[in-house]
């Protein structure tokens, strides 16, 4: 329960970041403008990749594996 509550504030601080940044512009990058400057270069686009695995998985593993 702890951890799906730690999921769902670190969604909800993406949110705000994002918000904010659409706000004010100049100040903080959207989540579209970070990503795109991460993407700009192979390494950031292999990390971004790995990111996406190791979160699919492990919220994969948390709710649709079977719990003994």
């Amino acid at each position: 329960m702890l951890v799906t509550g730690i999921w769902c504030a670190l969604f909800m601080v993406g949110v705000l970041i994002d918000t904010v940044g659409r706000l004010r512009p100049d100040g903080v990058a959207t989540f579209d403008r970070a990503t795109a400057i991460i993407e700009s270069r192979i390494t950031g686009r292999a990390i971004l990749i790995l990111l996406w695995v190791f979160v699919g998985f492990h919220l994969f593993a948390r709710y649709t594996v079977p719990h003994s």
